[in-house]
């Protein structure tokens, strides 16, 4: 991800410190350890040859390496990963902390600073390349471009035929039903959008930037992330990724949102003449060449 000048970060800064629609700073607690499942383990390789049968086996408990614990954490334990894995900084350790427990980096500090209880891994290392959903996916192998939301652990990831691009924790409805499982698609982009229906902590319209609009009034975008449920129904990203999956989404860009993982084979094979058109086919050498000709 290319690296955005300070002056822009600074305001990006600002604009999640005003926001406010889709994240009420009542609810900034992290949710109890029971809440989630254990996260399951991702496939041992991008080209696991797994299908959609498969998910619900991978959606067994995870190993003891990636066992985590409900606890507090100190910013000394935390420094100390580093001397004995030199890739865990004390930042890349704030992120695992954070894509674990849903919640914003900043908070994740502020939960630290404080002593508040978080998941924490009982072995960051396991977690360092850790994603709860697939790598690859066989069945969107004919689908350019698709966008996957879960709900029981709420997560998103974006795949190019089959295989992901991306990832990252979000924050969907905090009430059940908010945000509603289904077949969607990119129906509008908004790159400065501006809630219509909920204000911010300050009463004025709440910025969603980084926009997109897969129904009703319920847009992805970038947001105030204080728990994996704390919005108004939209789907809140963190700093980065809101502005990375925006730039890489197209209009019609598929959408599903599940329940949970195992789901999602029934709502594809449901919507399976949605997923590509007979015309937008395309062979499995077109797709991954056999060589560099």
């Amino acid at each position: 991800m290319p690296v955005l000048p300070w002056g822009r970060w600074v305001k990006l800064c600002i604009i999640l410190f005003v926001l406010g629609g889709c994240a009420p700073r009542a609810y900034i607690q992290p949710y109890p350890a029971e809440y989630y499942p254990p996260p399951p383990a991702p496939p041992s390789s991008p080209f696991t040859d797994g299908s959609l049968k498969q998910l619900k086996k991978e959606s067994k408990p995870a190993p003891a390496s990636r066992a985590w614990t409900y606890r507090a954490i100190t910013e000394k334990e935390l420094i100390n990963l580093g001397k004995k894995d030199p890739e865990l900084t004390t930042v890349r350790a704030y992120d695992i902390l954070a894509n674990l427990n849903a919640r914003a980096r900043y908070y994740v500090r502020e939960d630290v600073a404080n002593r508040r209880p978080l998941k924490v891994p009982n072995n960051f290392s396991a977690y360092k390349t850790w994603s709860p959903l697939p790598r690859y996916i066989p069945d969107l192998n004919q689908v350019q471009k698709f966008i996957l939301i879960t709900k029981d652990m709420p997560y998103l990831a974006w795949y190019e035929y089959g295989r992901m691009k991306g990832d990252t924790f979000v924050c969907i409805g905090r009430e059940e039903g908010w945000t509603e499982e289904g077949f969607y698609k990119v129906l509008t982009k908004d790159a400065e959008h501006v809630s219509k229906s909920y204000p911010n902590a300050y009463g004025e319209p709440a910025p969603m930037p980084w926009a997109l609009r897969i129904y009703d009034h319920v847009w992805i975008h970038l947001g105030d992330i204080t728990g994996g449920n704390c919005s108004h129904g939209c789907i809140n990203l963190p700093l980065g990724k809101a502005e990375q999956l925006y730039q890489w989404a197209d209009y019609d860009t598929i959408v599903v949102v599940v329940d949970a993982l195992p789901r999602l084979q029934g709502i594809l094979k449901k919507n399976s003449r949605e997923l590509v058109p007979e015309d937008g086919r395309k062979k499995e050498t077109d797709i991954f060449p056999t060589s560099d000709r």
